[in-house]
């Protein structure tokens, strides 16, 4: 919301997931948006297949959201519809973060690469999103719970055929911007092996 924005290696340090309950209810700028999800679309993909395909859903339209994850669970659970009080709870949820982004790959009529690299380009996709709102101030978090990952989930999202879900995430400014949640990693030397000769 203010100040210059991170460089690329403080986004990388500083991402943290910033918990529901911890987020603003002031709205995201759609430039900032689109801005977060043509980083998104920079990606690499092997190929050039740029198999990634985003939902955008705010206001509103969130609980078009809120809707179809309830309705995933309920058939996850073998029943054949929500019920009234896990669809309150889910909107209740959705309405926690001013933006909401359902993800899913969607690989070539004729696919030319392996659906795990496909999968890995999101990833990777989702990753630079991820970086570019932290460096603009945004917390972000990435989902992949059953529910988000159904196939009920992708259709009623108006998802291809050919598509599968890869989860969503949400988008929000913390309630407290001086205070991002600490990050901590084990060494590098732990992680890692040189070779020289």
């Amino acid at each position: 919301m203010s100040g210059l924005p991170l460089s690329l290696h403080d986004s990388v340090r500083e991402r943290r997931t910033v918990d529901l309950l911890n987020l603003s209810a002031v709205p995201v700028a759609p430039p900032v948006i689109e801005r977060v999800l043509e980083a998104a679309n920079w990606a690499p993909s092997h190929g050039q297949t740029e198999p990634w395909r985003f939902a955008v859903f705010t206001g509103e339209a969130r609980m078009r959201l809120s809707g179809a994850l309830a309705t995933s669970l309920a058939l996850l659970k073998g029943e054949p519809q929500a019920d009234p009080e896990v669809l309150r709870l889910q909107q209740g949820r959705q309405q926690l973060a001013p933006v909401w982004i359902a993800v899913a790959v969607e690989p070539a009529v004729q696919p030319r690469m392996p659906l795990h690299e496909e999968q890995w380009a999101v990833a990777c996709a989702v990753q630079n999103l991820m970086l570019t709102a932290r460096s603009l101030g945004l917390a972000s978090k990435w989902i992949s719970n059953p529910p988000s990952l159904h196939d009920a989930t992708r259709a009623a999202l108006g998802f291809g055929e050919r598509a599968s879900m890869m989860g969503v995430l949400y988008l929000g400014y913390p309630r407290d911007e001086g205070s991002w949640p600490a990050g901590k990693r084990r060494p590098l030397a732990e992680k890692v092996r040189y070779f020289t000769d």
